[in-house]
């Protein structure tokens, strides 16, 4: 089941995207948003998830904008940084740097997130160099605290494709890890969707795969399988002494091949367009545009 939310004649909407492209409201079975179904827990999901189905679409993708799948998580947005061996790898880090044995977490608020076939605005006045990071993020459904690494899959609802945005200039003004927070914060740096995909469809993250392309040319390609730390360990260690809430969204890391440590390195601009596709999830397309550019 893919649960999306889009918005039609300024109205806001959840459904489920069906593989014809058609939408069925969510709301034929009682749930006005994604995140209303989530918290009803795992019956409710059993029940929608085996009807769906059988009840009449009523919009068509190409008629509609789609916003991010929860368009207003419970809180911010859990990040897991330096957590694919190719990224650590590519980086220039300082000297007998190890890699983490621990998630690094940071978060972003949800008011960077945006959803599929959207602009984001690169703010001139903020910075001068905006980079991708393709990731695989967790919705969780089911909460919890101090979650047992052989129990954390039982809380997962489902995966979703995420861009974590990042603003170099600032999230590396301090130094090399000084400022993730700001860096990766600014209004539309989180692009998540199309669809949360359920955990009854994709039962095993290990096999998704994806990649990121920029104007077409691919930047980056990985497997979900290659964390360093496994979305089980992230879901442990994020819930230690701190209760995890239904909707909760937690992205896991990116891999090698963004923009900052390409040689020479690039960085996103004007019309620039980025495509993250999973076989597995679909695609999400961003297109940036920039504001208050210098005369």
């Amino acid at each position: 089941m893919r649960l999306v939310t889009i918005e039609v004649d300024n109205c806001k909407y959840s459904g489920i995207l069906l593989a014809d492209q058609s939408i069925v409201p969510l709301a034929a079975f009682g749930f006005n948003e994604v995140i209303d179904l989530i918290n009803a827990g795992s019956a409710e999901w059993k029940r929608v998830e085996i009807s769906h189905s059988s009840v009449a679409a009523k919009w068509k993708v190409d008629e509609v904008k789609f916003l991010a799948p929860i368009p207003k998580t419970p809180r911010n947005l859990f990040c897991v940084g330096v957590n694919y061996k190719k990224h650590f790898d590519e980086g220039i880090r300082p000297e007998n740097t190890a890699i983490p044995q621990s998630p690094v977490l940071f978060s972003k608020p949800w008011t960077c997130l945006t959803g599929h076939g959207n602009n984001v605005y690169i703010d001139r006045s903020a910075s001068q160099k905006v980079d991708w990071e393709a990731e695989l993020a967790v919705v969780i459904g089911l909460g919890g605290i101090n979650i047992a690494v052989e129990e954390a899959m039982n809380h997962v609802f489902g995966w979703t494709l995420a861009n974590d945005v990042s603003a170099r200039d600032l999230q590396l003004e301090s130094g090399m890890f000084g400022q993730w927070f700001k860096g990766k914060s600014l209004d539309g740096f989180c692009p998540l969707g199309p669809a949360i995909v359920t955990c009854a469809e994709i039962p095993d993250y290990q096999s998704i795969d994806i990649q990121l392309r920029v104007n077409g040319v691919i930047k980056q390609s990985f497997s979900a399988g290659d964390m360093i730390n496994s979305v089980e360990r992230i879901i442990s260690r994020v819930s230690l002494g701190q209760n995890l809430i239904p909707g909760d969204v937690i992205l896991t890391g990116t891999s090698s091949g963004v923009g900052h440590w390409r040689e020479p390195p690039e960085v996103l601009g004007e019309g620039d367009v980025v495509e993250i596709e999973s076989q597995q999830l679909g695609v999400l397309q961003t297109v940036f545009r920039e504001i208050n550019v210098p005369k």
